[in-house]
This record gives structure tokens, C-alpha cells and sequence, in this order.
């Protein structure tokens, strides 16, 4: 298999996939855990923050297709060193902003890094790894995203009391910038063939790349929803203190650490995507209910629902991406990705925002959790709809 002339290091390899993922996605869980310190600081609202995080994936969302389609054409390594150029440099303006409107903006420079994380990964796996090889590369490389979101929860609470936030995140965006190196020198360069084949190529827009943006969108709202109010509703809900409702938050992501790889092995395994995504789907309503039942059978619920739900409805990366790999091929990988986080980064982009105004609307998170829960049953039947329609990608 070609690498560009490089013997691979696998082990080095899948961690710098694990990173740059870690590095495209950080500044979304870290706004929602330090969601009390910038509502303080700048002096807005709940629902204005979900409107931050709205940007920022809505920026993701619209460029992910062009970024997608660039990313074939130019070759998975340089798309990853941009993932930590644009994301480091996004984080550090993040904790520069003065304003609202600033704030914002800055919010929207890392959702341009997050849309090149999946198609510039992908691309990777699609062109350094044999299939048969890429469950566990990619569910390793998908649980960067949830490692990141361990940290965020873990550490950046504490570090905000200690030294503010805005010190905080510029710590993380000059980090970022830090593992350019590692780019540079873990990961072998395209074979030229495959960018001069994707040139040729057009992006895919393929029933299955459609049915997965579609399911995406419906996860990315209850992810966003998840992962930017968890921590709020674990203080404000249920009384938690700031540093144990950021812990249920950042375990959640630990969870789904194991469960990307699980998911990720067992559907390359078998050969069904499809079934193992409407599974996921499906168990995600069971923990959406424990979420929306904890005030009243108490804050053990919480915990339940929250772990489960990292364990589910935060995990269908791992899988949606090897589906895309499979249905794409190696030369539109990229492109392919982009289609589909663009679904996903535009549901990421609906649910805070409107699970935020319901908080502020109705001075409850029933509301919220209410829709959580409608949306994840709306993506099982989804899933069930695909399974039913066409089976799973590489058949039952």
C-alpha cells in the first residue's frame, strides 16, 4: 500500500489522527463547560451562548463541503496541519474576544478547523490503512474528540478558578499550534496519484452519503444540546458544584473513548453500519429519558443518562465515518466527509441555540430534554427507514 515513500508507524500515526480530531473539536465542549464563567465575564445570556456555539458550527457546517472537496485535492497531510493552524489560532482569539460580537467570530475561525477534522482524518485512514485495518484506527482517531472533551470537563473548570478562562483558552489554542510538528513528522505525504485522482472527481452526494448527513444532523442536535448544556444543567438543575457537573460532562466523554473503538470494530466486523448505527440511535432515547427523569428519581439519573448517552448518541462518529469511507472510496473520501459533517455541524449548529431559549423561555430544562429526546427517536426511525430501504452499506 503506498505512503507516500514512508514506512508507517501505525501507533504514532493513529495518535496524531487522535489529536488533530481532539484539536478540531476542543473549543466546542470547552465553551459549554466554561459556559459560567463567559455568561458572567461578558454579561449574556444562556440561549446567547448557544447561539456561540450555533456559529461556530454552522461556520463548520457550510464550509465542510468545500473543505472536503480541497482536502482531496491537496492530500490529507496538509489538511490536518491546517486542522491545528486554524484551530489553535481560533482558540486564542476565543480568549481574546472583548465582546459578544467578537466572541462569536472567533467562535466561527475554530468551526472552519472542526469541518477539516473528519474529511482530513478520513482521508488518511482511506489512503495509509487497508480495509479490514480501519475499525479500530478509526475509532481510536474518533475518540480524540471524547479525550478532548475529558480534559475540557476535568481540567478547565479548575484552571478557570485558578487563572480565568481567557488564560485558559489561550493556554489550549497555543498547544494546538504546538502539534503542527507532529503533522510534519509522523505523517507520510500523499501518494500523488490519489490527489491527481481526486482532482478528477466531483463530490458525492450518493444515497447513502445523503441518508448519513441526515441521520448526522439529528445526533449533531443532541450531541450539541449535550455537550453544551450538561454542565449548566448538572449545577443549575440538580445543584451540582461547578467542578463535579464538569466531571459528569468530561466521564461522558471518557466513555465514549471505548465505545467509538467497540462501535467502530464490531460494525467493520459484521459489515453493518447501517443496524449499528440505528442501534445507537435507539439506545440514545432509553439515556435521553434518564437525562429528562433525574429531578425527579434523583441525580444517580443524571449520571446514567449522561454516560449513556456518550456511550451512544456522542459515539456514531466512529461508525458514520467508516461508513463514509466504504461508500466513498479512497480518491472522495474527503469530499464524502464533508457532505456528511456538514448534516452533523448543522445539527450541531440547531440544538444549542434552541435548547438554550427553551431554558431561558420556560426557566426549566424539561423543555429541552423533552426535544433531546423527540429528536434521537426521530433519528431510530431513520436508521430504520435506511435498514429497511437498502440494508446496510456493504449488505446484511
Amino acid at each position: 500500500m503506498p505512503n507516500g515513500g514512508r514506512s508507517l508507524n501505525r501507533l504514532a500515526f493513529t495518535s496524531v489522527l487522535a489529536t488533530a480530531m481532539a484539536a478540531a473539536t476542543f473549543a466546542g465542549p470547552a465553551l459549554g463547560v466554561l459556559a459560567r464563567f463567559i455568561i458572567d465575564d461578558l454579561g449574556i445570556t444562556r440561549g446567547e451562548l448557544g447561539f456561540v456555539v450555533a456559529a461556530y458550527s454552522a461556520a463548520g457546517a457550510l464550509a465542510s463541503p468545500l473543505v472536503g472537496r480541497v482536502t482531496d485535492q491537496v492530500g490529507g497531510r496538509k489538511a490536518a496541519m491546517g486542522i491545528f493552524l486554524i484551530s489553535g489560532l481560533g482558540m486564542m482569539a476565543i480568549s481574546a474576544a472583548p465582546g459578544y460580537w467578537l466572541l462569536i467570530g472567533a467562535a466561527m475561525v475554530t468551526g472552519v478547523g472542526q469541518s477539516a477534522g473528519n474529511p482530513a482524518t478520513n482521508k488518511l485512514i482511506s489512503v495509509h490503512i487497508s480495509e479490514g485495518r480501519r475499525g479500530s484506527v478509526t475509532g481510536i482517531k474518533q475518540s480524540g474528540v471524547q479525550v478532548g472533551v475529558f480534559f475540557a470537563g476535568v481540567a478547565l473548570p479548575s484552571s478557570a478558578l485558578a487563572i480565568g478562562w481567557r488564560p485558559t483558552m489561550l493556554i489550549a489554542g497555543v498547544a494546538v499550534l504546538t502539534a503542527i510538528v507532529a503533522v510534519r513528522l509522523v505523517v507520510p505525504v500523499d501518494p500523488p496519484q490519489a490527489i491527481q485522482e481526486a482532482a478528477k472527481r466531483r463530490l458525492n452526494w450518493s444515497a447513502p452519503v445523503m441518508w448519513l448527513m441526515g441521520y448526522g444532523f439529528l445526533m449533531g442536535m443532541a450531541a450539541g444540546s449535550l455537550s453544551t448544556y450538561i454542565p449548566l444543567y448538572g449545577e443549575e438543575g440538580l445543584g451540582l458544584s461547578v467542578p463535579v457537573a464538569g466531571l459528569v460532562a468530561g466521564l461522558a466523554g471518557l466513555v465514549a473513548v471505548f465505545t467509538r473503538i467497540l462501535w467502530a470494530r464490531s460494525s467493520e466486523k459484521r459489515g453493518t453500519y447501517v443496524r449499528t448505527l440505528t442501534w445507537i440511535a435507539a439506545l440514545s432515547v432509553l439515556f435521553s429519558a434518564a437525562l429528562l427523569a433525574a429531578p425527579t428519581v434523583g441525580v444517580w439519573a443524571l449520571w446514567v443518562g449522561a454516560l449513556g448517552m456518550g456511550a451512544t448518541a456522542v459515539s456514531w462518529n466512529s461508525v458514520g465515518m467508516l461508513a463514509v469511507m466504504v461508500e466513498a472510496g479512497d480518491e472522495r473520501a474527503g469530499g464524502a466527509s464533508g457532505v456528511v459533517l456538514m448534516g452533523f455541524l448543522g445539527g450541531l449548529g440547531v440544538g444549542p441555540p434552541l435548547f438554550g431559549w427553551s431554558v431561558d423561555r420556560y426557566d426549566s430544562y424539561g423543555p429541552g430534554l423533552t426535544g433531546l429526546l423527540i429528536v434521537v427517536s426521530i433519528a431510530t426511525i431513520v436508521g430504520f427507514a435506511w435498514e429497511r430501504s437498502r440494508g446496510t452499506i456493504r449488505g446484511s
